[in-house]
């Protein structure tokens, strides 16, 4: 029983890796305005905690999310490239929930 839930996770594991591996590339070149959730309404800049200064080396203008020049994809309103709010990333939004 042990050894088939070993293989079991170990298979999953590959799996994960491989299907990471073939969508790499594609992940790396994707920008925000590629990203449309289907029906989804944007937050508020309250609800979303936005502030219209970074934190530490984190800004919008470095999230995926972030569409130039003053846009979100998930936060409404004008949006600062010098702002942040705690849904910043630096990964892709195809990435998100990939990893291992």
């Amino acid at each position: 029983m042990a050894t088939f839930g070993s293989s079991r996770r170990a298979f999953i594991r590959t799996m994960g890796v491989a299907a990471a591996a073939a969508t790499c590339g594609r992940a790396a070149a994707v920008k925000a305005q590629d990203f449309k959730p289907q029906d989804q309404k944007k937050l508020t800049q309250a609800a979303a905690r936005y502030q219209d200064h970074p934190k530490g080396n984190e800004l919008c203008g470095s999230c995926p999310y972030f569409v130039a020049p003053k846009s979100c994809v998930l936060v409404e309103g004008e949006i600062s490239p010098t702002g942040w709010c705690p849904i910043y990333t630096t990964f892709s939004p195809l990435d998100r929930g990939g990893h291992i």
